[in-house]
This record gives C-alpha cells, sequence and structure tokens, in this order.
C-alpha cells in the first residue's frame, strides 16, 4: 500500500476456507486510514462497476475523473488505478475524519485485506480452487488485539464472492493473452480491451447500439439478456475481448451465466 511501509506477503502457511486468521480495522487503532495514502490502487472491472454506480456516474465519468491508466510491462495490457489527490496522495474516497465515502463499494482490495486470493481453476473438473495468504505492512496495528475469523467468514463478512467471480473471469483473459503468445497491444487492442473491460457504458453504446457484425450473431433472449442485466454485459464484455484478440473468434460462444 503506502510506498515506504514494508509489505510482506506471509507464504509460511496456505489458508483454506475453515483456517484462521487474526485481524481487525476499527477506527480506534490509530493506524486507520493510514493505507489510504500513497498507494497504488488497481482496479478490476468489478470493482469499476460498483464504484460507478455507487457514485451515480457513467463508466467513462467515473474513469476519466477519477483513475489513471498505463499499459503494464509484465502483462502489456491496460491497467487501471485510483489516481490520488492533494500532496500526501491520498484516496479520494477518503473524508479525513469520517472514512471511506464508498464503503459499502469500495474495492475488492480493500475489502480483502489482510488476505491475498490465490486462484486456479482445474483443467479436469472446471472448479476453482483458492487459497489465500496473510499480506503484513509494518505499519497496520490490525494484527494486535484482534478477531478471529475464518477464511469462509471473512469472505461472507466483507462481501468477496461477487468480486471474485469478476475477477476469476478477468484472470481467464489474462490466461488466454498469455497462452495466445500476442505481446504488446497496438492502440486499437488497448481501446478494445479498455472498453470491454472496464468502461462498460461505452461498450454498451457500441455493442448493443453501434453498428457491429458481432451483435447479430447473438440470438435475440441474448441481446434481450444483455440490454436488461449490466453485470452480464460486464460479463460478456470481458469475454468478447477474450475472444476477439485472443482466441480469434466471433462472440457467438462468449455465453451467459
Amino acid at each position: 500500500m503506502s510506498k515506504d511501509v514494508e509489505t510482506v506477503l506471509d507464504t509460511s502457511k496456505e489458508l483454506r476456507s475453515k483456517d484462521e486468521f487474526c485481524f481487525s480495522c476499527v477506527p480506534d487503532k490509530d493506524c486507520f486510514t493510514q493505507c489510504c495514502y500513497d498507494l497504488t490502487l488497481m482496479l478490476m472491472p468489478y470493482d469499476i462497476y460498483r464504484l460507478k454506480k455507487a457514485l451515480g456516474m457513467s463508466s467513462k465519468e467515473f474513469l476519466e475523473r477519477y483513475t489513471s491508466v498505463h499499459v503494464g510491462p509484465g502483462t502489456g495490457i491496460p491497467v487501471v488505478t485510483v489516481k490520488m489527490e492533494g500532496p500526501y496522495l491520498k484516496c479520494p474516497f477518503l473524508e479525513e475524519g469520517k472514512g471511506c465515502t464508498v464503503y459499502n463499494d469500495r474495492p475488492g482490495a480493500c475489502r480483502a485485506y489482510p488476505l491475498a486470493r490465490i486462484a486456479q481453476r482445474s483443467h479436469e473438473t472446471g472448479e476453482i480452487d483458492e487459497y489465500y495468504y496473510v499480506v503484513r505492512e509494518s505499519d497496520c496495528r490490525g494484527f494486535k488485539d484482534c478477531k478471529s475469523w475464518t477464511v469462509e467468514e471473512w469472505v461472507q463478512h466483507e462481501g468477496l464472492s461477487e468480486y471474485n467471480e469478476f475477477n476469476d473471469l478477468f484472470s481467464e483473459l489474462i490466461h488466454a493473452k498469455n497462452k495466445s503468445g500476442v505481446g504488446q497491444l497496438n492502440a486499437d487492442q488497448i481501446e478494445m480491451f479498455y472498453m470491454g473491460c472496464y468502461d462498460i457504458d461505452s461498450f454498451r453504446e457500441f455493442f448493443l447500439e453501434g453498428p457491429n457484425l458481432d451483435r447479430y450473431m447473438e440470438d435475440e433472449a441474448t441481446i434481450q439478456k444483455l440490454q436488461e442485466d449490466e453485470l452480464e454485459l460486464l460479463k460478456y464484455g470481458i469475454r468478447w475481448v477474450k475472444k476477439k484478440l485472443f482466441e480469434g473468434g466471433s462472440c457467438i460462444a462468449c455465453g451467459l451465466s
């Protein structure tokens, strides 16, 4: 989080759903909200959806006002991060003295802390195998005088299930890119990736309202579901990017949950 704070991923123990860890983040701890300064907070597609809905903004408005984008040197894909504010690089959603103003819709990384989730889909069963590590930061007092949780309890308490579902879908896109051997994306491909994964309102306008061939390859029931359910549209957008950029196909097989 903060750049001058030591962050350690404790890999000495893999935590499964019934395993316990100890943590509590409450206002009476002297480090409360200090992790909201001078941090690199990457936003995933579902994070952007939740935040733009909470703020009553279009995805384009939200992205332009609150985020920065760069191409990841390792992945070669556009990465969206929260744009910090002021001389102390404060999170724009933090109100000093009160706390997070978007708490109910805060990003998945904020919810999951102090856990880091590792997930992989089994080729044999198609099921997601997941485990967690504890993340420890040198100035965090959350591990002192703390409450015991199982991983399962923490996931439920923090409302992480839907975040994890969309993160897994996004991870499959990254896996498809790596498998395809595609390196750096060109400008048009970056724009396609950005729209399909992050700018859901622009994707709606492009896919459901604009003149594109992919829409006419889908049946009426699919199109109706995409028009009525924005979360299904977001899932479709991520799958659309995967098909178009890394699997060389049309989106007729993108599927809906």
